[in-house]
């Protein structure tokens, strides 16, 4: 039983000392998820984390899987590899449904971005509409990432040319990053919106809406948005013939922002409106230069595209490597885990076999001293008995002696006879004696013995002889009339016995040769 219960102190401890590690463990993977938002655009570095961190997943808390898994869902979705971002992304679900399911819009807006990047809009849309549902009923108040689910939808809906749920859908994504004050994601509202003005034919909307975005890029000095918003208000120009110059103005613009910046995009979408512009104008050469300069841009974006699919195609694969060492890794732990438990439950059976086993011993014992102990009480009780047998006979043969002394006959040989039977009466009694205390001694216990010399070796037969009688609780008296000494030379060798046993007078002689 006492090693039953060290193991389990001990293995208690090794919990203990496994969640402080956990502890530890939880702040080195946060320290790396850290590290992957700096480096998102390193991508060698990134990944690099990304599978330290994941070598840690089985040992960290819930809450620090969560970050970890968003994280490199986002890092996967910026690199366009969209099957492993979801992946992960649907690790990351699995978790915080369980945990905090009404707090899961921010994943699943996630898993919808990445399904409208894979063309798959049906999905996108179940995505994108479950996350607005959780997000609404939630109690967070502003959220950047739950508001950018109107901007996502509006998208879609636009791009199925419902417009007017987009533009419900932009206007409540504008009015709460204005209550937020967001300055990025209003620019991004009034330029969505001012899209989808364009669609509706509202060209006055669209210009109004886009300079209100002009103007907050402005304030906070931000030229990409700046380019992106000159460009849109040019091509609305552009469809206008009272307004040509306003057009040339804003996509000339559009187009030396991002050519000093090096926006490739931004640049090849105003290049490609310059050149409508300039065929408008009839001006062919100016045409062709930009023409020119998109085609470049054209080809150089595709080269990128095409960059971007082949590293693609590498990070999935060397992903899916990783995956399998890590997939073997885990089930190498397994192995090891479930020996572990195998182990632990023999080393639990053997101990609760042998724990069986002593416990039926000492069952046994207690039950063959219960029986020693009933036998040797009703030894006692005959030996007792039989020393009362023998203190009357004792009795018989004293008061018939003193009767037979006090006879007076008359003839020689009537007094011979008395006398002859008066010895044979006294040797009868001692042969008596003689024979009962034999028995006594044999039938007594015989541990009472062996116990009694190893402790006092100098004791005498007679006083071996005293002790038994003792240890039956018979008084002076009964043990005179049984040794036929007299009552006197018994409470004299009772007194010396007492003296070579170190007994006190106070101490009851009977009770301590009990204990042997």
């Amino acid at each position: 039983m006492r090693i039953i219960i060290t193991f389990l102190l001990i293995f208690i401890g090794i919990s203990s000392f496994a969640q402080k590690g956990n502890k530890n463990t939880d702040v080195y993977v946060q320290g790396l998820v850290n590290l992957i938002r700096k480096n998102n655009n390193n991508r060698v570095k990134s990944m690099s984390y990304i599978q330290e961190a994941l070598r840690f997943e089985k040992e960290i808390a819930d809450s620090t899987k969560i970050e970890l898994y968003v994280t490199a869902g986002n890092c996967y979705k910026d690199q366009e590899s969209y099957y492993l971002a979801l992946s992960y992304f649907y690790k990351a679900l699995e978790i915080k449904s369980e945990k905090e399911s009404d707090r899961s819009f921010s994943i699943l807006n996630n898993i919808g971005g990445c399904y409208y990047a894979m063309g798959n809009y049906k999905k996108a849309r179940d995505f994108w509409e479950k996350a607005l549902k959780k997000f609404e009923s939630n109690k967070s108040g502003q959220n950047l990432e739950g508001s950018l689910i109107y901007n996502n939808l509006a998208v879609l809906e636009k791009q199925y040319g419902n417009y007017a749920r987009a533009l419900e859908m932009l206007k409540e994504f504008l009015k709460r990053n204005q209550k937020s004050k967001d300055t990025l994601n209003i620019i991004i509202a009034y330029e969505n919106i001012a899209d989808v003005n364009v669609k509706l034919k509202e060209p006055d909307l669209a210009v109004s809406n886009l300079s209100k975005g002009i103007g907050l890029a402005r304030r906070i000095k931000s030229d990409y948005d700046l380019a992106s918003l000159y460009t849109d208000i040019g091509n609305v120009y552009l469809s206008q013939p009272s307004r040509k110059d306003s057009s040339y103005y804003y996509l000339s613009n559009a187009f030396n922002i991002a050519n000093r910046s090096d926006f490739s995009d931004i640049k090849l979408s105003s290049s490609e409106k310059l050149v409508s512009y300039f065929e408008n104008q009839k001006d062919y050469k100016s045409a062709l230069y930009y023409l020119h300069i998109a085609k470049s841009l054209s080809e150089v974006t595709i080269n990128k595209e095409n960059s971007k699919k082949v590293s693609r195609l590498e990070s999935e694969f060397e992903e899916k490597n990783k995956q399998k060492e890590l997939l073997q890794q885990q089930k190498k732990r397994e192995r090891y885990f479930i020996f572990g438990i195998v182990l632990l439950l023999l080393f639990s059976v053997i101990i609760f076999l042998m724990f069986k086993l002593q416990k039926s011993k000492s069952e046994k014992k207690a039950a063959e001293n219960k029986l020693l102990a009933k036998k040797l009480d009703e030894k006692n009780k005959e030996l007792a008995n039989n020393a009362v047998k023998m203190m009357q006979a004792s009795e018989i043969f004293q008061t018939t002696q003193k009767e037979l002394k006090e006879m007076d006959p008359k003839y020689e040989d009537d007094r011979k006879m008395i006398s002859r039977i008066i010895m044979d009466f006294k040797k009868g009694s001692q042969a008596l004696n003689k024979s009962e205390f034999d028995k006594l001694f044999i039938e007594t216990d015989e541990d009472f013995y062996k116990k009694l010399l190893d402790k006092y070796p100098s004791l005498t037969k007679n006083e071996l002889r005293l002790c038994v009688f003792l240890r039956q609780n018979l008084s002076s008296k009964e043990i005179s009339a049984i040794t036929q000494q007299s009552p006197h030379s018994i409470v004299v060798a009772r007194s010396r016995l007492r003296k070579k046993l170190g007994l006190e007078e106070s101490q009851s002689i009977t009770n301590f040769l009990i204990q042997f």
